[in-house]
């Protein structure tokens, strides 16, 4: 038989760990972690001032290179738009000079021509490409005996015979411009309309 002599409020526990001890302990514990935690963040924020002084300082160093990069790039955009424009103008030029010793070259002999006007315009193809079209406007006089001869021969000169069979894509003689001359009744003036081919900038 065993008798328990001790009451229940002096009773002790066999644990050697108390509950007022545990608490200390997770109270210990959680303090550590909270200071471990505010360590991290402290020395990571240290880590991040470190790496954005480092980016300042190498952006302060690579700025003005990337400026003046830029700076070329714009002007190589420039000149190479300027190079394009200058080389299309090229490719859609006319030789006037060649063009013009065709014109003395065909003209009868009983034609005086009075008048020489050169005009061009800029069009889109149909593949979105720019294109010159250049326009030769001729103004002259004849003589009213041959004045209907003289004049379409002329016209199928400038549109079949070379330097401008290559170059005019029609001859025309616009509504009302082949008719008396109002200086003298004995001769016939007229006008005549070259349309050149569209000349691609490309």
């Amino acid at each position: 038989m065993h008798i328990n002599l001790i009451l229940e409020n002096e009773q002790r526990s066999a644990s050697p760990v108390t509950f007022a001890m545990f608490i200390r302990i997770v109270a210990g514990t959680l303090i550590v972690l909270v200071l471990l935690g505010l360590f991290s963040v402290y020395f990571s924020y240290r880590e991040l001032q470190n790496s954005v002084r480092y980016c300042d300082t190498e952006w302060a160093e690579t700025e003005p290179k990337f400026l003046a990069a830029q700076q070329l790039r714009q002007d190589l955009i420039a000149r190479s738009a300027k190079l394009k424009e200058i080389q299309g103008r090229r490719t859609t030029r006319v030789e006037w000079g060649r063009q013009m010793e065709g014109v003395q070259a065909v003209t009868p002999s009983l034609i005086q021509l009075t008048e020489l006007k050169v005009s061009q315009d800029i069009l889109m193809l149909s593949n979105n490409v720019p294109a010159r079209v250049f326009e030769l406007r001729l103004s002259g006089r004849t003589a009213a005996a041959r004045s209907e001869s003289n004049v379409s021969e002329f016209q199928t000169a400038l549109f079949k015979q070379p330097p401008f069979d290559t170059y005019i894509e029609s001859v025309n003689i616009p509504a009302g411009a082949f008719r008396q001359d109002p200086l003298n009744k004995a001769d016939r003036v007229f006008e005549i309309v070259c349309k050149y081919n569209p000349r691609s900038f490309e």
